[in-house]
């Protein structure tokens, strides 16, 4: 029985922690992300089970404050700002939020999208 139970707890914490990476973009570096920041043109790398089709899709209702473009072999989505205000980089929490994603990691640390507002796009 106790064995079991080891068992279960290992499949959940399992099925929690790869759920999470799915939840997760990436951004290369606080300094890319100061850059991007100052040019308008920010990198942000999403989950290789993101469809391209999903990314296009919800980044053609944000045209007015972003245009994308999409590698698909290194899931990065470059964000360029249509007008490079803060008000218009907020909207970018919106087309994250549609993609699903809940976190953005920075050199290693883990943001919610609203404190990655805070800390990088504001």
């Amino acid at each position: 029985m106790k064995s079991f139970l080891t068992s279960i707890f290992f499949v959940t914490a399992t099925f929690f922690l790869s759920a999470q990476d799915v939840n997760t973009a990436v951004c290369s570096s606080k300094a890319n992300l100061v850059k991007g920041v100052e040019s308008g043109l920010i990198e942000i790398t999403l989950h290789e089970s993101i469809s391209k089709e999903n990314i296009e899709k919800y980044a053609g209702y944000y045209k007015t404050a972003f245009a994308i473009s999409f590698d698909e072999k290194s899931h990065m989505v470059r964000i360029k700002m249509i007008e490079n205000t803060s008000s218009n980089r907020r909207v970018i929490l919106r087309f994250l939020a549609a993609n699903q994603v809940q976190n953005v990691v920075v050199e290693g640390k883990s943001f919610l999208v609203n404190d990655f507002y805070e800390h990088f796009l504001k």
